[in-house]
């Protein structure tokens, strides 16, 4: 059996933390999480048409019809390993940022999007516009809207310090803050990371422009 890739080790880890230990979970579940695992790493590989239930189940050492037992077909597994790929890839840069001042939140959430979409090939192809009935469920994901309500909340907290200007509201920061965040990744993975640099440097001047205080 092949070692679970940086995305998978992350989507292990991080429903172990929420169900507890590996050896209290049960044997169907280790197989869930190996279904979704092999998933992750075929669908983003060669996607969602050129990748079979069968060649994943034989991979997780089951027949095809074994499977069924947990995905009732191919679109619910693509749709499983889309939801995980993506809640890994926002669980692991979402606690890189917990110490950044709020100005700095949101450009730094870019750096470390671009930084780990090479381990999430799932959550990449989507964004590359390869799988496009995917993407509306990728942006509507309970994990995205679990980010857009951090970053509120950070902001929130910056403006009782008053690092933040009181007059932005910010539920509709934090809304707009996803907005562009997706769209900019969706730009540089399928444009290239030529003004990658560039990009980054505009959106940290734009966001502190926007959240610096008044002076005087």
């Amino acid at each position: 059996m092949s070692e679970p890739s940086p995305a998978a080790a992350t989507l292990i880890d991080g429903e172990s933390a929420g169900e507890g230990s590996e050896s209290s979970v049960s044997k169907g579940e280790r197989t869930r999480r190996r279904l979704i695992e092999l998933a992750i790493e075929r669908f983003g590989e060669r996607g969602y048409r050129a990748t079979s239930v069968s060649e994943i189940a034989r991979a997780a050492g089951l027949t095809q019809a074994a499977s069924y037992a947990y995905f009732e077909n191919k679109e619910a597994l693509f749709d499983a390993a889309v939801d995980a790929d993506a809640a890994a890839i926002l669980r692991s840069t979402t606690s890189r940022v917990s110490d950044l001042p709020a100005g700095q939140l949101v450009p730094m959430l870019l750096v470390f999007f671009l930084g780990s979409l090479n381990d999430h090939p799932l959550v990449r192809r989507v964004l590359s516009g390869q799988e496009p009935e995917a993407l509306r469920r990728l942006v509507n994901l309970p994990a995205l809207a679990e980010l857009t309500d951090l970053i509120a909340t950070r902001v929130r907290a910056a403006q009782e310090r008053g690092e933040v200007r009181t007059d932005l509201d910010p539920a509709l920061f934090a809304s707009g803050a996803e907005t562009i965040l997706v769209s900019l990744l969706m730009s540089v993975v399928q444009v290239g990371q030529s003004t990658e640099a560039r990009r980054q440097m505009g959106v940290l001047t734009i966001f502190d422009a926007v959240l610096r205080p008044p002076q005087g």
